[in-house]
């Protein structure tokens, strides 16, 4: 700014005044600080530029042009082009894919969708896009730790369904709207192990695998709730590790031994053979009693009792499971007194509508009260 006003000064003082004004006066005139600051002076100055016929004003003009070198505030300027700080390297591994084979990504990090539903739900979670990545796993595909970890979550978890969260000595890893869990909590995990099959529970608008990932200190306030891009850490495959080594001990090799015996010989009265035909007969008619649709039948209806015994046994576990955390909520409670959304996801490691979810039915069920909207409502027995 100093460097752009000097010139301007120069055209509009006459040449003839510097000469006429010795340094020595310069120094007494400028007695009169009453000028705050160069910037005052400077704004004056250019006031009087359109008014040159006053003929008092040239001489506290004049003065100000040896002012005009004080401001040296032109270095500040590239003080403030140096916040930019450049974002600090997170420690994160190569990690494992989540699945063994090849899926395509159907919805990547950061991605906006035309669908309401999925907008809503964006909105609900405090969001700007996709937080994570989705692969187009159809259910019941096996699903892989992405590496070596501690199983911090394993079972409901609102709109993320029955899903995982691992921590890890970078951050956590999240495996989301999985058919059903093969690890519970504080178990520890390697790399190459099967941890869950993929599904659609919770929120999921189809059959997929909802991956994300959380560094160490993450920016909660990044637009993604700290959840940052898993793809340029995703580089190593996964495979599932199946030991079989019960099979070598088999010896079949001592029985082979065996057929030497000259048992051939024995089928001489190959005669008898014909006759034994229409005994097999009855043995055919005796097949079409049991028709292939009665045995399909069969098949159905054991297998429709074994999926209700499974359904029935995972839909108590997660009663189970959701009964345990809202005990946990009530100790919480008891221990601060008053928490909001954000402690029960920091306590149950949960998303924000499932805190909400929680809390909400403690509300209903009359043992605690609500108070305050939105993201100051806060709740106390």
């Amino acid at each position: 700014m100093a460097d752009d006003i000097s010139p301007d000064q120069t055209q509009t003082t006459e040449p003839a005044q510097p000469p006429t004004v010795p340094p020595t006066e310069q120094l007494p005139v400028e007695t009169p600080p009453a000028q705050p600051t160069p910037e005052n002076s400077v704004s004056s100055e250019t006031t009087n530029i359109p008014n040159p016929p006053n003929s008092p004003n040239p001489e506290p003009v004049a003065p100000a042009t040896p002012e005009t070198p004080q401001p040296e505030q032109v270095p500040v300027i590239p003080t403030e082009t140096q916040p930019p700080v450049s974002q600090p390297v997170l420690d994160i591994p190569a990690l494992h894919f989540p699945f063994s084979g090849n899926f395509s990504v159907t919805f990547s990090f950061g991605q906006q969708s035309d669908n309401e539903e999925i907008k809503k739900k964006f909105q609900e979670w405090g969001i700007v896009g996709h937080n994570g990545l989705d692969f187009g796993l159809s259910a019941g595909n096996e699903v892989f730790a992405c590496d070596v970890g501690k199983v911090i979550q394993s079972g409901d978890n609102g709109d993320f369904g029955t899903s995982i969260t691992i921590q890890h000595s970078w951050g956590q890893s999240i495996y989301g709207h999985l058919q059903e869990t093969k690890v519970k909590e504080n178990d520890e995990i390697q790399v190459n192990k099967v941890i869950g099959l993929s599904g659609s529970s919770g929120a999921a608008f189809g059959e997929h695998l909802h991956f994300a990932i959380k560094p160490k200190n993450a920016d909660q306030n990044n637009g993604y709730l700290g959840f940052i891009d898993p793809t340029p850490y995703l580089s190593l495959t996964s495979q599932k590790e199946e030991p079989k080594q019960e099979t070598p001990p088999i010896q079949p090799a001592p029985e082979e031994t065996k057929p030497p015996e000259p048992v051939i010989q024995q089928p001489e009265p190959t005669i008898n053979i014909e006759p034994e035909k229409p005994a097999e007969q009855p043995e055919i008619s005796q097949n079409p009693q049991v028709s292939d649709e009665e045995i399909q039948k069969r098949v159905d209806d054991k297998l429709k009792t074994e999926v209700d015994t499974r359904r029935l046994k995972a839909n108590q576990a997660r009663q189970t499971k959701r009964e345990e955390n809202l005990m946990k909520i009530k100790k919480l409670i008891e221990e601060k007194k008053q928490i909001n959304n954000d402690d029960v996801r920091e306590l149950l490691h949960v998303s924000q509508s499932a805190a909400t979810n929680y809390l909400q039915t403690l509300v209903d069920r009359g043992t605690i009260k609500k108070e305050g909207k939105g993201k100051a409502t806060t709740y106390h027995y």
